[in-house]
């Protein structure tokens, strides 16, 4: 349990440097919102959340 805890909190620290090296603040302000989205279960702050990085992610590449 202890194990699959610090795995999982790893992995969240590891996506969040990676969005802020690549999108900057507006990667940032996307994953706070789809993470605000999800903790509070509230649909249009997920989607949200997930358009601004998917749009993100689209215009980047």
């Amino acid at each position: 349990m202890l194990v699959s805890t610090i795995a999982v909190a790893a992995l969240g620290i590891a996506v969040e440097r990676a969005v802020d090296i690549q999108w900057g603040l507006p990667g940032l302000i996307g994953l706070l919102i789809l993470r605000t989205g999800l903790n509070k279960r509230n649909f249009t702050c997920a989607c949200v959340g997930t358009t601004v990085l998917m749009t993100l992610a689209v215009v980047s590449v």
